[in-house]
């Protein structure tokens, strides 16, 4: 996850699926931390550094995650009782970690490209190895 700035605020607060499946109301004394005007979108960074941009309106004094908030629920498997740390960077980004029914912080492992690490080495790939072998 990237380095946090000094000045970040975070809340945490869990997930209620019957509440909180298609928008994601912010606690309301989080609203102060928030600029004026309030941003048309913001950014929720996982752990593995995967983003959602997600829609934030205002209805009253609530703030809500809307636009993009279900695919955030639904790439990240969320169900009732997990609980979401919101970590904000003062500017238009949450770095959000979940916790799951035991408290403990969920890592999600997602595929990686796989590199040979030898061609790093050597400066050379299979392919030119290959046609080396054929021209001898």
């Amino acid at each position: 996850m990237a380095a946090f700035i000094s000045e970040e605020v975070r809340f945490m607060k869990a997930f209620i699926s019957q509440k909180s499946s298609k928008s994601f109301a912010i606690p309301l004394g989080f609203n102060e931390y928030f600029p004026d005007p309030l941003p048309i979108t913001v950014d929720l960074l996982d752990y593995s550094g995967r983003c959602w941009t997600v829609r934030m309106k205002k209805r009253g004094e609530k703030v809500l995650l809307t636009l993009g908030w279900e695919n955030f629920v639904r790439d990240n498997n969320l169900e009732d009782g997990k609980y979401l740390n919101f970590i904000y960077d003062s500017d238009r980004t949450f770095y959000v970690v979940i916790f799951g029914h035991d408290m403990c912080s969920e890592f999600r492992a997602f595929p990686q490209v796989v590199v040979d690490v030898d061609d790093y080495e050597t400066g050379e790939n299979d392919e030119e190895e290959e046609e080396e072998q054929k021209q001898k």
